[in-house]
């Protein structure tokens, strides 16, 4: 591990805290929910238990006869309280064991206590007319009724046994939590820390590659999806690198080759001029064959440029409306005088409306590097010609050159930066960027360009321009 990760915080320290923490908390609140559920559910239990016992004491002590009858008061229920405390021990027996119980019965008018029966000792001193349901020392559950006519009964029952109950779960319920807690710990703690072992694993690996042809060495079947995942993202990042080298380096020839040519032409005259006797006539012709090298240097830095930038954006800049005609007018000049220098006829011929919405500049090199192409590709006294109509759904361009063509095998692969043709004009090999600037400009515009033969014999590039810029998203 670097010093830097040394010093920075810890996923997996805090993704194992956090996730046996909201374990711990979500366990927890279901435990509590469930204790919770568990005491109401025994409380309940033991008002039912009292509530039957009391309707089981009213009936059979006073059937439904006698309770329509004047003698329910305090007298009556003397004469018979030894069959009532009778009754009231019957009834404790036949339930349940684990539930002791106790009932006073108090005189309604007076308020008197007539007699306690059951397990007295369950009786609290404070227990008085009027209790309806009171649960007291955390187990006792006081439960008050109407009796008959002038008695009120209260039944006392022992919760004990259901208090435990309620005690075991709550213990069993925390210690599951405490138990899934520690497990969520270590579990979680295991399992982040092999899958950010793998990552170190991954970073230590990424560290050894040294040059982009090589590859980040790790079995995609010993580690995750995800970390498998990311080596591939990896893998590709390096592709995209070597591409990326590819094109530096192709970049780096092609500048040789676009700019060395020249130079030595350039070199090479001026050397054989200044050998020789003054002579203005050669001297002429020389400075106007370097003048035509400057143009072609001038050209090929200025295309250079364009596809640097360009890579840069990923597109040509933002779009404008001007008439492609009216541009040609004002700057097709250097392609007369390029055509006129290698002797060769050049003619414009347009129609229609030639308006246009996208980058300008793009769009100019499109003309003037099919022009210049067609212009460097065919042999003196040869001819070009420059069609520019409007249709209704755009532009269309065609440049047709009486030059040597190009063989149906080469016309994908001319689009390619630095892609030498088989021929040229008396002078080195190669389409340059030219072409593959055209396609780049073409394509950002939303057209198409194609390339056939010349009603010349040459080579035809058509182009079609929509009026308007493709939207990219």
């Amino acid at each position: 591990m670097t010093e830097a990760a040394r010093r920075g915080w810890s996923i997996a320290e805090r993704a194992t805290i956090w996730f046996a923490g909201t374990t711990g908390v979500v366990v927890l609140g279901i435990a509590s929910y469930a204790t919770w559920e568990v005491r109401h559910s025994k409380d309940n239990e033991l008002i039912e238990i009292a509530t039957e016992r009391l309707a089981q004491l009213r009936t059979r002590f006073f059937p439904p006869g006698e309770l329509e009858g004047a003698t329910q008061g305090r007298e009556a229920f003397l004469r018979r309280r030894v069959e009532f405390g009778q009754l009231v021990n019957a009834i404790r027996m036949q339930g349940r064991d684990d539930n002791p119980l106790a009932v006073r019965v108090i005189d309604a008018p007076s308020g008197e206590v007539l007699g306690d029966f059951g397990e007295t000792g369950l009786l609290p001193s404070d227990l008085r007319m009027g209790e309806q349901l009171r649960f007291f020392d955390g187990h006792m559950l006081a439960r008050g009724e109407q009796l008959a006519t002038d008695l009120h009964a209260i039944m006392v029952v022992n919760g004990a046994h259901q208090h435990e109950e309620w005690k075991n779960f709550f213990a069993t319920a925390f210690a599951m939590a405490l138990v899934s807690g520690l497990a969520a710990y270590f579990s979680g703690r295991y399992f982040i820390h092999r899958a950010c072992e793998y990552m170190a694993e991954l970073a230590r690996r990424t560290r050894e590659v040294r040059y982009s042809t090589e590859q980040v060495r790790i079995e995609s079947g010993s580690v995750p999806a995800e970390i498998a995942e990311l080596v591939q993202a990896l893998e590709q990042m390096l592709a995209n690198i070597r591409v990326e080298e590819d094109r530096t380096r192709l970049l780096a020839r092609g500048l040789a080759h676009e700019l060395g040519a020249p130079l030595q032409n350039l070199i090479g005259e001026t050397e054989v001029a200044l050998m020789g006797p003054p002579d203005s006539a050669e001297y002429r012709r020389v400075l106007e064959s370097h003048l035509e090298e400057l143009h072609d240097i001038g050209h090929a830095v200025g295309n250079l440029m364009t596809l640097v930038s360009w890579r840069g954006n990923d597109a040509p800049g933002d779009g404008e409306s001007f008439d492609l005609g009216a541009e040609s007018d004002l700057r097709i000049g250097r392609e007369h005088s390029h055509a006129e220098r290698a002797g060769i006829e050049f003619e414009i011929a347009r129609r229609g409306d030639l308006m246009l919405e996208g980058d300008r500049e793009a769009l100019w090199l499109v003309v003037s590097n099919l022009v210049a192409n067609a212009i460097d590709y065919t042999p003196r006294g040869g001819r070009v010609r420059l069609r520019m109509s409007g249709q209704a759904h755009g532009v269309s361009l065609c440049v047709d050159d009486s030059g040597p063509g190009i063989p149906e095998a080469e016309r994908e692969s001319v689009f390619e930066p630095f892609r030498r043709g088989s021929t040229r004009r008396g002078r080195r090999a190669g389409y340059g960027l030219g072409l593959s600037i055209v396609r780049g400009a073409v394509a950002a515009q939303g057209g198409s360009v194609a390339i056939s033969t010349s009603e010349f014999g040459g080579a035809c590039f058509t182009v079609e321009l929509p009026r308007r810029r493709a939207k990219t998203t």
